[in-house]
Order: C-alpha cells, then structure tokens, then sequence
C-alpha cells in the first residue's frame, strides 16, 4: 500500500499537532498578499488536509473547496467548517487527477509540503493537474520544502512522549531516489504502530522546470510567506505565478 494511504489519519494529527488554526490564519493573510487574493475567486486548497486554512479563505469571501484523500482528514475538515456556510467545501480525490472541470478556479493553493510524495512522473502529473483547473489568468501557490536546509539539518532519531504514547521518529536522505525517508513508531501500553513517510525533495530549477513544462510560465520563489527571498538558507520553498 502507497504509504500516504495508510499514513494521513488520527495518528498523523498527533504527531503534527503542533500546527494549528492560528498558525493557518497568518498564513493565510500573507498569501493573501503575495497572490492578491480577492473576495469574490474560486480558491482549491490541493491536498487540504484537516482544512485548517480554509475557514480563513472562506472568511476573505472566496468559494473555497478543500481536496483530500483522506476521509479522517476530510472528516475532521467538515465537522470545523461553518455549520451555516456553503463554503468551505470538501471533496475527496486524488490530486493527481482531480474530479474538476479545466478552468474551474482562480487559485490553486498546495501548502504544507502536500507535494512530491509520488513517483517522479506523478509529481509532474500533479503540477499538469493545476495548471489544467487553473483558468487564463489564475494564480499558483506552492508551499514546498528547501531541500538544502532538510538535508544539512536532517535529525536522524527524534523521540518524545504525549499523553502516555511515546513517539518516535528516523530519518535518512536517500541520495540515489533523492527522498527523505521517516519511519514513525508509535508506542502505548503494550501497543504500537509503524508508520511511513517519503518526500522526494526537488531542487528550485527543477521545480521551475516542472512548472515551466506544465504550461504555468515562470515562477517566483520566495523563502516564507512572510516575502522574504528564496536563498539556500530559507526554511521554505514557496513557489507562486500566474497560468
């Protein structure tokens, strides 16, 4: 089974429970910026997640619909969007091959490193898949890894303890697939679990190119939401332009 699959539930939320609605909310207001988002625009949040970004899109006043594999990320996404409000919306898909018609949004968003999980091919077919949803005109969002600060900072064994579960994760570079490769043991009681993670970390040209290759023109590269320029040093890879 394809590790995301199995991945992206309850246990995910735990172990990542540091992100939170906040942290979601700043964020938003800083893209808000960088792409001039505006209250009236058709916004996909691609591979949403819990949908912690997405009330704070829906609150700008655009009709956002959030896109995930993962029926607990979905569930919990629904049960915290406004009982009241069409907006956001939750669909289940694959990113790769989204239920969509071509030209359907304004914006295309995919923040927290919600890419390059698949194969190489598959990664392009992701990036295809956006600038086919886009209409003329429409703006990109791509909140993605620095490869180079993941690899010099990489912390082989981690391990902590949350309400009696122990969590421990380890990590390698592999420099022949170019991914990060984390396994996560889970243990309770006389209970545990193993997870998986595989990211394939891309370089900025390489992302360019992909981009370039799907029809979306030239990318801008910053190194946070905050604006900063991209530089080696960056904790982030944010990637955005216009179809």
């Amino acid at each position: 089974m394809d590790w995301y699959k199995r991945w992206f539930g309850e246990e995910y939320l735990l172990v990542y429970e540091h992100r939170n609605i906040q942290e979601a909310e700043y964020e938003i207001q800083r893209i808000k910026d960088i792409i001039g988002l505006r209250g009236d625009e058709h916004v996909l949040d691609l591979c949403c997640g819990p949908g912690r970004h997405d009330s704070a899109i829906a609150e700008l006043g655009c009709s956002v619909v959030g896109l995930d594999y993962s029926m607990p990320m979905l569930k919990i996404a629904r049960e915290s969007a406004p009982y009241e409000s069409t907006y956001p919306l939750y669909v289940r898909g694959d990113a790769r091959h989204v239920p969509f018609k071509d030209e359907a949004f304004d914006v295309v968003l995919n923040l927290f490193t919600s890419f390059g999980y698949f194969t190489d091919e598959e990664n392009k077919e992701l990036i295809v898949t956006i600038a086919r949803v886009l209409k003329p005109g429409g703006r990109y969002l791509i909140d993605y890894l620095n490869p180079k600060q993941v690899i010099e900072n990489l912390v082989e064994v981690s391990s902590r303890n949350k309400e009696g579960m122990k969590i421990t994760e380890k990590r390698h570079y592999d420099r022949t697939t170019g991914r990060i490769e984390k396994t996560i043991f889970l243990q309770w009681d006389e209970n545990s679990q193993t997870f998986h993670e595989s990211v394939r970390l891309y370089e900025p040209e390489e992302m360019r190119a992909m981009i370039r290759n799907a029809g979306l023109g030239n990318t801008t590269m910053l190194g946070s939401v905050d604006g900063e320029p991209y530089s080696p040093t960056s904790q982030r890879m944010i990637l955005h332009g216009v179809k």
